[in-house]
């Protein structure tokens, strides 16, 4: 069997099977010490009053969305639960108490499946099978939850993610209310995710691994396209196929002056003659995603106006590449200020911002120019820890993107004309490590001459 296909057959039975599974990469014993990292740290942010008290975490399973009578959206595991459980099944609630002796102990609870729905589903894993994969404590029908809150919620620190609990919402929220005080779950939970473990980092490899050689096998195939939908459709048979569950969001294909629309998702315009393409796109491999952004031509190659502005937005992405190699402390918002100053510099030296604007004037037209931010942190989703803020040292373990665009309007009356309609950004994903950086996405090409070589020959330039 080919191997591109063989793999395919893999990642589709992952993802049928996926009401089960766990992220094969981390270990029970991890998940154990999450949990108790949690615990740990929701008793550091309550008041110092009620710290003698036990924490008692509830955590909920994501709900399974319809978009019809019978027909299900794709799910997906809310990543705060599968981040302390590893399971990606629905209809589950984990709780977790944590005594001040330091003592965990984790329930999980779910429904118990009909003989009908295991006819149509599957059966789900088993007691045992969830205690071995996720290393909690023990496996309760969902029906003793709400006695076993009574028990301990009036002595405890609660701590819970604010979700829906279907019929049991208004009773568990009346019982929530007993409990001394209350600390968000999210933020605590962001601040463990936003450093990725051994194993976290590995995972972040292998997605951002996937992501860079289906966007190479993409452009080598996608060369005379005539409609972005093509490429959609491409883009989600190559990461499939080299073993992604599924694609990490809604991809981004926009050709021409569709590339302005920053997130642009209707994916279906036509393309036509000398146009560029941006493809922002990511895949998913158990629970963690990649995030990668490139452009290329549809024929053989740019035109001089896009070449002249790619290498303008390629030089400025390798200063903040640089920057991420060499300067420490290293924040987020830093490197924003860094992108705004060279593009500033970049653009006025090509003639798109006239020499005679003022600064003040040079960087109001570049926030115009490239009106988002240059960097988001990334891991089991594509925005990730959105409680984390950008102006904090990043440390080691720490997975980010550095994406500059540069999207010119025709409206933008400051530039020359052919560069109008023109929308372009590029964008890699970074780990932060104890001795500098890796550039997880290195393998997919974004020197033109490297573009270009790809789009007529099929094949990596200087490859062995």
């Amino acid at each position: 069997m080919n191997t591109h296909v063989k793999s395919l057959v893999v990642s589709t039975l992952r993802t049928f099977s996926s009401g089960s599974c766990r992220a094969t990469g981390i270990t029970r014993e991890e998940f154990i010490r999450r949990r108790q990292n949690v615990g740990l740290n929701i008793r550091r942010k309550a008041p110092n009053v009620h710290r003698d008290a036990p924490v008692f975490v509830v955590s909920v399973a994501a709900e399974q969305c319809f978009s019809a009578p019978d027909v299900p959206y794709p799910y997906r595991q809310c990543s705060y639960h599968r981040y302390l459980t590893g399971l990606t099944a629905s209809k589950t609630i984990l709780t977790i108490l944590c005594e001040t002796s330091g003592q965990t102990y984790s329930i999980l609870y779910k429904k118990r499946q009909t003989d009908f729905e295991k006819l149509w589903e599957g059966a789900s894993l088993s007691d045992d099978e969830i205690i071995a994969a996720s290393g909690v404590d023990e496996v309760r029908d969902r029906s003793k939850l709400l006695d076993d809150v009574k028990k301990v919620i009036s002595r405890s620190i609660l701590s819970f993610d604010e979700k829906r609990f279907e019929h049991d919402s208004q009773k568990l929220a009346e019982v929530f209310c007993s409990a001394r005080c209350m600390v968000p779950l999210f933020p605590v939970i962001d601040v463990l995710r936003w450093i990725k473990s051994p194993a976290e980092q590995d995972l972040m490899r292998t997605t951002c691994s996937i992501g860079s050689r289906a966007m190479n096998a993409m452009m080598t195939n996608c060369r005379h396209v005539t409609n972005e939908n093509e490429i959609v459709g491409r883009l989600e048979y190559e990461m499939r196929s080299r073993g992604a569950s599924a694609l990490a969001y809604p991809p981004v294909v926009a050709a021409g002056n569709r590339a302005n629309t920053i997130h642009y998702l209707n994916s279906n315009g036509t393309i036509v003659e000398n146009d560029s393409v941006l493809v922002d796109a990511g895949c998913e491999y158990d629970g963690y995603v990649s995030d990668i952004t490139r452009v290329f031509p549809v024929g053989n190659h740019f035109t001089e106006p896009q070449k002249e502005l790619y290498e303008v937005l390629n030089e400025t992405q390798s200063t903040l590449l640089r920057m991420v190699e060499h300067e420490r402390p290293l924040r987020l918002n830093d490197l924003y200020t860094a992108m705004l100053a060279t593009l500033s510099k970049n653009l006025t030296e090509v003639g798109l911002l006239p020499a005679s604007l003022s600064e003040q004037e040079r960087y109001f037209a570049i926030e115009k120019i490239c009106p988002h931010h240059v960097s988001h942190y990334l891991g089991m989703d594509v925005h990730d820890v959105g409680t984390v803020p950008r102006n904090i040292n990043i440390q080691p373990g720490v997975v980010f993107t550095v994406e500059p665009g540069i999207y010119v309007r025709k409206d933008n009356y400051l530039a020359r004309k052919d560069f109008h309609e023109i929308g372009l950004r590029i964008e890699d994903n970074i780990l932060i490590t104890e001795n500098g950086y890796e550039l997880l996405t290195k393998s997919c090409v974004r020197e033109v001459e490297d573009v270009e070589h790809l789009i007529n020959f099929g094949a990596l330039r200087n490859a062995d």
